[in-house]
């Protein structure tokens, strides 16, 4: 065997000795996603929180991993100072400076996002004399934008407004055919926790698309209305309703149970994200 050859039978041993290992290198890591998905990752936020603000982040200092040991995988603490610019709720005088602690997603090479001067919309808990309070929860800190602001605003307008009932569940429902055939309406008597009523009725007649109205009095007459997506109402139904009718309310009845999942149906998904 010449040299040459044996140089060729060394190079090709120790291919194949590497490739194994490199197929088996470990994926990329994969950067936690705290935007908010929807309407109702934001209304839930909104109606949580007892102090929102917009401000600006004038220093972010990163803890170390020993004052900081319950940080989750992907994630850095930054202890964040920020500047006060506009409160949007708050149950009290709000100073114009607040301190927190925000656990910041990573980028792809392990490194904190560069925080100072960030302008930002944040959820945050009852704040002390100090000025010192915390995010309700991990995706309490967004980035600054107006719309979601109105949205929030419109979300808590709403829920001081106490005409939204807050559903907890259908407790009985009734199916009636009309005077014409395939006229129909069923009416789903929701239970609510401030005891208000709340009807949700099914009206279902020949050449139309079917109606799904919410009646919220004791008469179920022309007042009832359409629910409007993107509004407290929406939410608390569309998250909050079982996506079954209970038998002991009247789910046994086939056409009465048909009518419930189309109600549900025209509300759309829920699209609340953990």
């Amino acid at each position: 065997m010449t040299a040459m050859t044996r140089s060729i039978l060394t190079i090709c041993l120790i291919l194949v000795i590497i490739a194994p290992a490199a197929a088996q290198a470990p994926a990329p890591a994969t950067i936690p996603n705290d935007r908010l998905a929807g309407f109702a990752d934001t209304a839930e936020l909104a109606l949580a929180a007892p102090v929102i603000v917009r401000a600006t982040i004038t220093r972010a200092t990163r803890l170390s991993g020993k004052a900081a040991p319950d940080v989750a995988a992907g994630r850095a603490r930054l202890l964040v100072t920020a500047s006060v610019s506009n409160v949007l709720v708050a149950p009290g005088a709000l100073g114009g400076t607040l301190q927190y602690l925000w656990d910041a997603p990573l980028d792809s090479r392990g490194r904190a996002p560069q925080a100072k001067g960030l302008d930002i919309l944040a959820f945050l808990d009852s704040t002390k004399e100090t000025g010192s309070t915390r995010l309700i929860s991990r995706r309490a800190q967004q980035p600054w934008d107006s719309a979601l602001a109105d949205t929030v605003r419109a979300v808590v307008a709403e829920q001081r407004s106490g005409k939204v009932p807050i559903i907890r569940s259908v407790s009985n429902g009734f199916r009636a055919d009309g005077t014409v055939p395939g006229e129909s309406e069923s009416q789903f008597f929701l239970a609510t926790t401030d005891g208000k009523p709340a009807t949700l009725v099914v009206q279902n007649r020949p050449g139309e698309v079917q109606r799904v109205l919410v009646a919220r009095g004791d008469i179920i007459d022309e007042s009832a209305e359409r629910v409007r997506p993107g509004t407290l109402l929406w939410y608390r139904l569309a998250c909050f309703l079982p996506a079954r009718m209970p038998a002991s309310a009247g789910g046994a009845d086939p056409a009465l149970a048909k009518d419930w999942r189309d109600a549900l149906a025209s509300l759309g998904p829920c699209g609340k994200t953990n």
